[in-house]
């Protein structure tokens, strides 16, 4: 254990990544790292119902792409790894019988979406009532849906949003399965955003799944998913542990948008494109500038922002290791998110440089271009 690092969740016992960065799950009792270790689940899955995986390890760069080259590989990001298992602490519910937590199991699920859904979307600290450790310790100051809460007063931002009905599932999956038998589910939710680039106000719509997974336990307090043909002791309680782009096969997916600048059509596909751009030109030409900043006036800066000293010290951003989107959306150029939020460090100073998708005849698709609306200093919680 002397190679594990005095890093610490905000959060009770449980499983969650290793945080000396070896590919596994480490557990953690509530106040210290364990010596139990366990490799991340593999679940059988099929392509159309999967929850959302666990991130890979960094791949080496990809070969070199032409300016106007459109990045078309379906990439779903996920903040939290290990999403099949890891919903809460373990002694604190074992106590709750399978027959109180089947009985439940119906309605649980959606109230705690709900609860969930209303205060992430008005940046209210008490969405970590509803979400799982692991969503907790990875989402740091940031609210997810909402992203930083400086970003959002200065571009006006508000969210509404529409539940759809929920799924059940098993081993990481979620279709028609009955709600007492199942360790995972999603929501279906149309989110529409409102928010203000240029002075000129926009609307953008978006249908995104919430997840949810919950423990079972057989016999002790190791929390697990649920084992086929097996009878669990207990069943802990449902909690959010990532959200993620619709599918098609979902249904009616929404995805509209009313900014639609004049399109560029140079590499600005996808966000992780953008930033390396821009990280390239400040490195090397010290400036700030980059074909997929919104142009004329559309790129705002708050207040108090230093483009020269911020150019100056700008971090090294690139395309083989994605960012964390703030707000918990991951940069999928198939399902473009309406807006995304990057964190970037550059002279001991946190940034945020908010991206929004550009329409193509008013709705959001695969010929969407990301384009940097806001950067503002970051809130510090």
């Amino acid at each position: 254990m002397n190679d594990v690092p005095d890093f610490v969740p905000t959060a009770p016992a449980g499983w969650h990544p290793d945080p000396s960065g070896q590919q596994q799950l480490r557990y953690w009792d509530g106040q210290r790292w364990t010596d139990h270790v366990s490799p991340y689940p593999v679940a059988e899955q099929s392509a159309s119902d999967a929850a959302p995986a666990a991130a890979p390890a960094a791949a080496p760069g990809p070969a070199s792409k032409n300016p106007g080259q459109k990045v078309m590989t379906r990439v779903t990001w996920i903040v939290l790894a290990a999403t099949l298992l890891i919903v809460g602490g373990a002694a604190g519910f074992v106590g709750w019988t399978v027959v109180s937590a089947n009985a439940a199991a119906t309605s649980e699920a959606p109230d705690v979406v709900d609860g969930f859904l209303a205060a992430a979307t008005a940046d209210e600290p008490s969405w970590t009532q509803y979400a799982s450790p692991g969503y907790i310790a990875i989402s740091g100051s940031a609210t997810p849906l909402f992203g930083d809460a400086r970003a959002a007063e200065v571009l006006d931002l508000s969210i509404e949003y529409d539940r759809r009905g929920i799924l059940y599932g098993t081993n990481g999956t979620a279709g028609y399965e009955s709600p007492s038998g199942a360790d995972t589910a999603k929501a279906l939710v149309d989110m529409t955003y409102t928010f203000t680039v240029d002075g000129t106000p926009q609307t953008a719509t978006s249908t995104r799944e919430i997840w949810l997974t919950r423990p079972y336990y057989y016999g002790d307090d190791v929390p697990s998913g649920a084992r086929q043909g097996e009878t669990p002791t207990a069943i802990g309680p449902w909690r959010v542990t990532g959200a993620a782009s619709a599918s098609a096969y979902d249904g009616a997916v929404v995805a509209t948008t009313s900014f639609e600048p004049a399109p560029i059509d140079q590499a600005c596909y996808t966000s992780d494109v953008v930033l390396s751009q821009i990280s390239e030109i400040a490195r090397t030409e010290g400036v700030l500038a980059a074909v997929c900043l919104s142009g004329g006036t559309s790129t705002s800066f708050d207040d108090g922002i230093d483009i020269d000293a911020l150019a100056a010290g700008f971090p090294v951003v690139g395309q083989a290791a994605p960012m964390t989107d703030l707000m918990g959306w991951h940069n999928d150029p198939n399902t473009p998110a309406p807006l995304e939020q990057y964190l970037i460090s550059s002279g001991g100073t946190d940034y945020v440089f908010v991206l929004a998708s550009t329409g193509v005849g008013g709705e959001l698709t695969t010929d969407s271009e990301r384009r940097i609306i806001l950067i503002s200093k970051a809130e510090t919680r």
